[in-house]
This record gives C-alpha cells, structure tokens and sequence, in this order.
C-alpha cells in the first residue's frame, strides 16, 4: 500500500501559510549584466525562518525520496527552524557532500521541490535556499569540518569537479589520506569553469577546497596524470585511485564547410576562457560586438547566453533542436494533479529584456558560410519535424527544402558531451564501455583502480556525480578495509 503510517505524525505549530515561497534579494537586470556578480542572495535570518516555517515536516518524506542524494529535507529543515543550525548541517552532511554547491545549481524544481506537499496548492518550500542559508551559517561560524582519525592508508584522485570532490570529502571524513591530482591551474573542474561567477561564486569554490586542504587533503594543480606523474609512480604511492576525469570530450555538430573555419567554439572552452580572464581581474571579449548563435537549449547554452550578454554580443541567437513543447512525452509525463514547477532562468530573462526570446525551435545548423579571411559570416539552418513512435519516443528529421542563410560571426556549440578523454585510460590499461566511459563493476575499474561520475556513467547532473563519488567512497573503503 503506498500510503505510510501516519500515526506519529507530529503537528507542525504555527506554520506559514504563505502561497508564495519567500524571495531573496535578486540583482536587477541592469545590475546583474554590467557585472559577472552573484544574481541571487543567500537568505537572510528572517527570510530563512519565514521559509522554513512553510514546511509541514510531513512522515511520507515524499521531498527526500525525490532527491538523487536522499538528503533528510524535513529533519534539517526542523532542526534549523529548531535553532540548531549546526545540527541541521550535519543531518544534510550525512548524504551531501557538497551542499553549498547542490543548494546553489541543483535543479530542485525536478527534484526535491518537485514532491513538496506544498506545491499542489502553492508554491513549493524553497528547499534549496535554505540548505543554502544553512550551509553559509555554518562556514561563518568557522567550526569547519571535523577531522576523522586517520587509518593509514592513501588514496589518489584524479580529477577535481563534482565527483571528485565528493569522493575526496566522503574519503577525508573516514580518516583517509587523500592527494588530489588536476590538470588545470585550479582546482574545482566543471564548478570552476563550467559554471559562470553568476550562477556560481569562484570564491564558494576556493572556500570548499581550502576546507578540503584543511580537513587533511593535497591538492596538486597543473599535474597531468599519465604524462606529468606516471602510473607506476601512482600504484607505488597509493593504496588506490579513483578516476574522476569528468566527461570533457565535447559533441561535435556534422557542418558542411567547417574545416580550417574560425569563429566556431565549443562552450566549455567558451565559458572557460571567461571565468580564467575573470579570475585574472581581466575581462573576456571572444563575443563582443558579435553576432553569436549558440547551438543547444540546456543549462550550459543558457550560461553561454548570459556570458555572450556580458560581453557585449551585438546578436544572439539560441537554436534548439527540440520543440518548444514536447508533445506526446510533455502530457504523459506530468502529473495530473498539478502544473510542474518552471525553472526560472536569469539569462533568459536577461537576454529576453535586450533582444527578445532567443530561440529558434526545431533547428539545427547544417553549413557554415566564411569570408575570405576563413572566419565565420553566415550559417545555413534547417528546420526539424518532431516525430513520435507509438512508445511516444522523440526523433527529429529534417524537413526538406527549408534552409535559411543567418548571419553569425560566433557559433558557441553547446551540444553536451560524448564521454571522456580517452589518454588517461589508455596510460592506466582501464576498459572503456559504451558512450566512452570507463567500464566497471560497480566502481572498480580493476585492482586498485576505481572510478567515478561522468567518466563513469556520461554526462549528467552535479548533484548525480557528487552521489557517485560519494558511492565510490564507500566501495574504496570496503575494497581497502578487506
């Protein structure tokens, strides 16, 4: 029977019967575009508490079972309403071990918030932001996090996004000796250059490794494993290594004419090169001036929209293979009992106060158009039909005769990713699988050799590989406590 037992179901007093979830301080549109600065604030204390007055602490923890971590919504949010912020932290700390990232970029919307018994009538509890304000909280009260006692063994990570912090924290916290391994001059990965200041502070980045540092870890930046460090020197270092390589080998579009043709960039290398010249105290110009066409609708083509904004394009337009509406699998898909909740995003707003909604659906790019000084002036698009089968499956096709010339001096790709960089594996003898990533059983990779997020399972979600490092964890630590 799906319902759970209720007879324990404490009655939240005085709760906030507010439809509205409580907002945050949000920089205005002309603020947030003349600058690379946090859009939105943290909560304050009478904003968190108003917030957190909202949640009915109910016994089925539909909130919880819907987030990828499990993380205990309903306990830390009682604990926090309760005045033990610090208690609250650690019951989020029990499945999270990154929550001032996840409470930051996690679409809870999908997640979380999305199961909240408060959004069939209203608006849902913004569990997010007050993960969020705990989290803050309990950086300024400088407690840190506790250091376990050792057990003598070492582990090497290599690589330092998502899932490697994660395997890193959940490593640390059972007393192991960790070394962290990053190609990069700094650590963080995909939360430090894939993800735009706007939408994510570098400095909650340097905060989150210098807890690492603190907490016992070494970080070692610049160093290419399988070329700077070899694998006979790792295997003689360390009880194990865990590959947290990411997914950083970006799809290519199949365009006519392309070869030798400037003005075509891939958006991780888009976005990195901005968020480095920002960190730099220096200021990118790669779209200034430009008429930028970005090919792809998820988050990473919206953070490029809002870079390519702040850079000062002349143009943008955002092409979307997909339909606006998803037809057959839209309907099916929602719940019948209520709208689902949208993701509001800044940059589409943004983009939409300068120069009108983006998008152009049911399109790709099929040729590029260069002057003679091989850089990019024009593309040709083609308009895509949405068909069904009868499982309501998507494909698009091309509709024959409906090529349009636009003009485009940048093309940013923002197509996702098709598995990971294959050197590595190659130098460490590790199988790769289907959609190019390292094949395991489980997390072992074989031996000694584990390994962890998108290199392991594609492409997906923060908040998805911070669960599969943190699994990872979990299988090192049996593997080594055999």
């Amino acid at each position: 029977m799906w319902l759970k037992d209720n007879t324990l179901f404490p009655v939240v007093e005085n709760v906030n019967k507010d439809k509205k979830r409580t907002a945050p301080e949000i920089l205005s549109i002309d603020e947030r575009v003349g600058s690379c600065g946090q859009i939105e604030s943290t909560y304050t204390k009478e904003q968190a508490e108003n917030e957190m007055a909202r949640c009915l602490k109910c016994p089925t923890h539909w909130c919880q079972e819907k987030c990828p971590a499990g993380v205990p919504v309903t306990d830390f949010i009682a604990a926090a309403r309760g005045g033990n912020l610090e208690e609250a932290y650690k019951i989020i700390r029990t499945a999270s071990m990154m929550p001032e990232f996840c409470s930051r970029v996690c679409p809870q919307e999908m997640q979380c918030q999305s199961n909240c018994t408060r959004s069939i009538r209203s608006d849902a509890v913004g569990i997010g932001k007050i993960e969020r304000y705990v989290t803050e909280q309990h950086y300024e009260s400088g407690k840190g996090e506790e250091k376990a006692p050792s057990n003598g063994k070492k582990v090497a990570v290599i690589g330092s996004g998502p899932s490697g912090i994660a395997v890193s924290q959940r490593l640390l916290d059972k007393g192991y000796s960790v070394t962290i391994f990053e190609r990069a001059d700094r650590a963080g990965g995909l939360l430090e250059y894939g993800i735009p200041n706007m939408k994510l502070e570098k400095g909650i980045v340097e905060r989150k490794i210098d807890s690492l540092k603190a907490q016992g870890a070494e970080i070692r930046c610049g160093v290419n494993v399988g070329v700077d460090i070899t694998r006979e020197e790792l295997d003689k270092d360390f009880d194990a290594v865990c590959f947290a390589l990411g997914s950083r080998s970006a799809r290519n579009l199949a365009l006519e004419n392309a070869a030798g043709v400037s003005g075509i960039v891939f958006a991780v290398d888009f976005l990195t090169e901005n968020t480095k010249k920002f960190l730099d105290g220096d200021v990118a110009d790669t779209a200034k001036g430009k008429k930028v066409v970005i090919v792809g609708g998820g988050d990473t083509g919206n953070d490029c929209v809002g870079t390519a904004l702040r850079q000062g394009a002349e143009s943008i337009v955002q092409i979307e293979m997909l339909p606006k509406e998803r037809g057959h699998k839209y309907i099916f898909e929602r719940p019948p009992y209520k709208e689902p909740e949208k993701k509001h995003d800044f940059s589409q707003e943004e983009c939409e106060k300068k120069f009108g909604d983006p998008h152009v659906y049911q399109t790709t790019v099929k040729a590029i158009h260069a002057g003679d000084d091989a850089k990019v002036h024009a593309i040709t698009t083609v308009n895509l039909e949405a068909v069904y089968d009868e499982h309501f499956r998507l494909s698009m096709k091309e509709i024959a005769g409906s090529e349009k010339e636009m003009p485009c001096d940048l093309l940013v790709i923002a197509a996702g990713f098709s598995g990971a960089e294959s050197y590595v594996p190659e130098k460490f003898s590790l199988k790769m699988g289907e959609r190019n990533v390292i094949a395991t059983d489980g997390y072992n990779a074989g031996g000694k050799y584990f390994a962890c997020g998108d290199c392991r399972t594609g492409q997906s979600l923060v908040v998805k590989a911070m669960v599969d490092g943190r699994e990872c964890a979990d299988a090192v630590d049996a593997f080594l406590s055999k």
